[in-house]
């Protein structure tokens, strides 16, 4: 077990109790938020435009891009440093000689890539070019769709999503669907390749009059994550849009720090169950959440799969025993599932209550 994280840095800004500053931070339809992880990649290849798409109209309430960074500084939604995983980059025969080995371990992030293609050591233009492709990063979900869709820059995601809630937009919703922006080794860029991801993004936020709170609730609610303080550091001395310090079960945190700069956690699903010698229960409150309800943070932890269970044989009570917990959101791989469920078992809670259900969720009587 790695220590406590904790950072001196010379601007803190004090983020406790500054939540209801943020119209979306919690979700008003009265359920947890559902983040589709890498958009329906349970159905198709992570971060496609498919996928993407068909969280949307599946009804998840943001998009969850995570960014790499080309050589020429152009930020890639794609989820790993190297590419042999999620693309068909080792059919593409003229990149052969650029075959590399890199490993990076940290309290924070880690990440290994053997006899691989890093993302950093191309140029966007020969990823477009090469006619580079995305696939499935698990062969029993099924090959169909592999090599079809190319990755997208972040900007084409913020076009794309624009594009969705200005055409076709969610009806009977408060609020626009959204992008859940995670950046991605951010030392290994700033230490090994001299590129502050995080600067990046916010100037690309900054292009498309997203970089505020107030400007991202009118057209495009925006989350910044990381298991990487250092980036959320810096976006809190420039803009107040939420952040969300992801967590992992090998490591302790300081939680009176990190609600001193985030405004939510984002753990992993264990951490539910394990924290702080607790004993293991499926369906009692999670004191994690509790403790980081007390602090004001919201919790969204990840990953829910309804093709790899863990505390239950259906995704259903699966789903159940996470909400269980206390939890405002979650990372799901299954959109439409997690959505269905969590709208049943609100409609449950509405009926045994016996409370008019247009007085605890307003957009079901417009």
């Amino acid at each position: 077990m790695h220590q406590a994280l904790t950072y001196d840095h010379p601007n803190p800004v004090i983020m406790k109790n500054r939540n209801t500053e943020v119209p979306y931070m919690k979700n008003p339809e009265g359920i947890p938020y559902v983040i589709a992880h890498r958009g329906a990649s349970g159905q198709l290849p992570d971060h496609s435009a498919a996928s993407y798409a068909t969280a949307y109209y599946d009804g998840a309430h943001f998009n969850e891009p995570d960014l790499q960074v080309t050589k020429d500084g152009v930020l890639v939604v794609m989820h790993d440093e190297c590419m042999k995983s999620s693309t068909n980059i080792e059919d593409l025969t003229q990149f052969a000689d650029r075959r590399t080995n890199a490993t990076v371990s940290t309290n924070e992030t880690y990440f290994e890539c053997i006899n691989d293609f890093l993302v950093n050591d191309f140029t966007w233009q020969e990823l477009v070019e090469s006619g580079l492709k995305l696939r499935s990063r698990y062969k029993e979900r099924g090959e169909f769709y592999n090599s079809l869709f190319a990755p997208m820059r972040l900007e084409d995601a913020i076009d794309f999503m624009l594009d969705l809630n200005d055409r076709s937009p969610r009806e009977n919703r408060k609020f626009k669907t959204g992008l859940y922006i995670e950046t991605k080794s951010v030392g290994f860029y700033k230490q090994e390749r001299n590129v502050d991801i995080a600067k990046l993004l916010y100037e690309v936020l900054e292009k498309y009059d997203l970089e505020t709170v107030e400007k991202a609730a009118k057209k495009l609610p925006i989350f910044i994550q990381s298991f990487e303080q250092d980036s959320l550091l810096y976006f809190k001395t420039k803009t107040n849009l939420p952040t969300v310090q992801l967590m992992w079960d090998e490591q302790e945190y300081d939680l009176e720090w990190v609600t001193s700069y985030a405004n939510g956690a984002g753990p992993k699903h264990t951490m539910l169950f394990n924290y702080d010698d607790e004993e293991y229960n499926l369906y009692k409150p999670s004191r994690l959440i509790e403790k980081c309800h007390e602090l004001g943070m919201q919790v969204h932890p990840y990953t829910l799969q309804d093709d790899k269970l863990v505390y239950a044989s259906n995704e259903i009570d699966e789903m159940i025993i996470w909400e269980a917990k206390g939890i405002d959101g979650v990372f799901t791989e299954f959109p439409r599932s997690t959505l269905s469920i969590l709208k049943h078992s609100h409609s449950n809670r509405i009926l045994l209550s016996g409370t008019d259900q247009c007085t605890l969720v307003e957009d079901s009587c417009t």
